[in-house]
């Protein structure tokens, strides 16, 4: 009789946002293309216990731009970035692998002991035709705790219509107000991104920084002539109004003259 019990507290430890392990720290490239950069992050245990047989996949499925939004596979293969080498270390060992999924970063961890903080990175590729934009990468992670094989997922392996399934109306009966039942997951982990985009010119920025900063100063200029309070500057001024007069004569004149 007390079984049912057991193994419902046992789910709702397990599946309660403030205890599943952590994903954190994200590092994410902002690459030009042609470029390639690290995609970093770091992964908490924060269960009393430790998790065993533990795997980690990290997955570029998605992009994004102002005027459209595809799948991965929808891009052409040449025009894609892509994982090139993945690496990841603890405070006993670093591994290094290149991956046979140059879409997908898998890293075989097994043990992560209680508390215990893992480093995980791959290296993202691009060439000069890899499509602009922001590519969305998704996390899965599956370990055994407590002799129980355990799976968590990211936002991007459910379809909108699934995900709002799953999220609306629901009670404070689930982990996170998640029915994960129907997601058919222990918990939820975060998205990430990273971004492929050539940088825009800097010249009419700079330009528009100098137009603010002179005509700052000439409404500062203006406003201190305007209370007469410094007479020097006054005089400075209508000094440089006279020259300016002659100038503007000088040019008129020679016009007229020609």
């Amino acid at each position: 009789m007390m079984l049912p019990i057991a193994q419902s507290e046992i789910n709702e430890y397990v599946s309660a946002p403030k205890n599943i392990p952590d994903f954190t720290n994200f590092v994410t490239p902002q690459l030009e293309p042609g470029e390639n950069g690290i995609f970093s992050f770091d992964v908490l245990n924060r269960y009393n216990e430790t998790i065993e047989n533990t795997t980690i996949v990290a997955e570029i499925y998605h992009r994004a731009d102002i005027d459209e939004s595809e799948l991965i596979d929808n891009i052409k293969t040449n025009e894609r970035p892509y994982i090139t080498e993945i690496k990841w270390k603890n405070s006993d060992e670093t591994k290094t692998l290149i991956p046979s999924d140059t879409m997908k970063a898998f890293f075989e961890i097994g043990d992560i002991k209680s508390n215990e903080t893992i480093n995980l990175e791959f290296k993202i590729n691009s060439e000069s035709d890899t499509k602009e934009g922001t590519y969305f990468v998704r996390f899965n992670i599956d370990f055994n705790h407590n002799g129980t094989e355990r799976t968590m997922q990211s936002r991007g392996y459910w379809s909108m219509q699934l995900w709002e399934a799953a999220t609306t109306n629901q009670t404070n009966n689930y982990p996170g107000n998640i029915n994960l039942a129907i997601l058919e997951v222990d918990g939820i982990i975060p998205d990430s991104s990273f971004g492929i985009k050539k940088p825009i010119p800097k010249w009419p920025l700079y330009g528009l920084i100098t137009l603010t900063v002179v005509f700052a100063s000439l409404s500062i200029i203006f406003y201190l002539e305007e209370e007469g309070t410094y007479p020097k500057l006054n005089k400075w001024l209508q000094k440089q109004r006279g020259k300016f007069n002659e100038f503007r004569l000088f040019l008129k004149y020679r016009k007229g003259s020609q």
